[in-house]
């Protein structure tokens, strides 16, 4: 990768998150809602859980596991991904093609620019929910460098995520249906309803065996200590492993997918 690739990057980053931020009301909409969220899930679990614990969390981990569900339910859902679908959906990747840019990198560094227009805001609103509602501290030092680590990972499994669900476009020619689906399973899979260790034990294999588990669970196990350092190190190995194998699975579908479209002249 040359210089010129990454101020190209850099430069569809900054226009994505310019246009993120222009539209701030939509903005501090999300940010709410999820805030929301964050209490109406703190009052639930505070009633089901009481003094005693649930599936190995007392009210105080509980309390921990729900914040960190906000941060990272508030960055995996900070990108753009209606903006991709739509430059499907409209024809516009016709002139994308005639592009000498690398149509998914360029999509990357789009999405990821306007997910950090979020950032400011999430990193607020967790340290605000921290001090109000005091939950459980991070089981270490190292745990909650760790637990950093793998929230940074967020940024890329969720562009792959929803770059895989938007090249669906090509075939459904529309988006809504695919995006409702998205959502519902990275919210559930992901642990953020329900905790993983709350489901049977078949769907909890079910989870771990696939990505969305990585976006709430595992960065909450690890700064709760759920899990040893070796067990952590080798679950962010994992959210690397599935960082590339998406990337590069959408690569391989993308050249399938242009190949029917110019067959069928488009």
């Amino acid at each position: 990768m040359t210089t010129h690739s990454f101020a190209v990057d850099r430069a569809f980053a900054i226009i994505a998150l310019k246009r993120k931020l222009a539209y701030r009301w939509n903005w501090a909409f999300s940010i709410g809602f999820g805030a929301l969220g964050l209490l109406v899930g703190l009052a639930v679990w505070r009633s089901l859980i009481g003094s005693g614990s649930l599936g190995g969390y007392d009210w105080a981990d509980m309390r921990a596991y729900l914040i960190i569900g906000f941060l990272t339910g508030t960055l995996a859902w900070g990108g753009s991904d209606w903006q991709m679908a739509d430059r499907i959906l409209d024809g516009l990747i016709s002139i994308d093609l005639t592009k000498p840019v690398d149509f998914q990198r360029a999509r990357a560094a789009e999405y990821i620019g306007s997910m950090i227009s979020v950032v400011p805001t999430a990193v607020l609103g967790t340290v605000a929910a921290f001090l109000l509602f005091r939950p459980a501290p991070p089981a270490s030092a190292l745990a909650a460098g760790l637990t950093i680590l793998s929230v940074l990972f967020i940024f890329p499994m969720a562009f792959c995520v929803n770059y895989l669900a938007v090249l669906m476009c090509f075939f459904t020619r529309r988006y809504l249906g695919i995006q409702w689906l998205k959502d519902g399973l990275l919210s559930f899979l992901s642990g953020l309803v329900v905790p993983v260790a709350l489901m049977p034990i078949w769907l909890q294999g079910l989870c771990w065996a696939l990505p969305f588990v990585h976006f709430t669970t595992t960065p909450s196990n690890i700064y709760l200590g759920r899990i040893d350092t070796p067990g952590a190190l080798g679950l962010i190995a994992v959210q690397a492993a599935w960082t590339i194998v998406m990337w590069y699975g959408a690569r391989l579908i993308w050249r399938q997918t242009i190949k029917k479209v110019t067959i069928h002249g488009g």
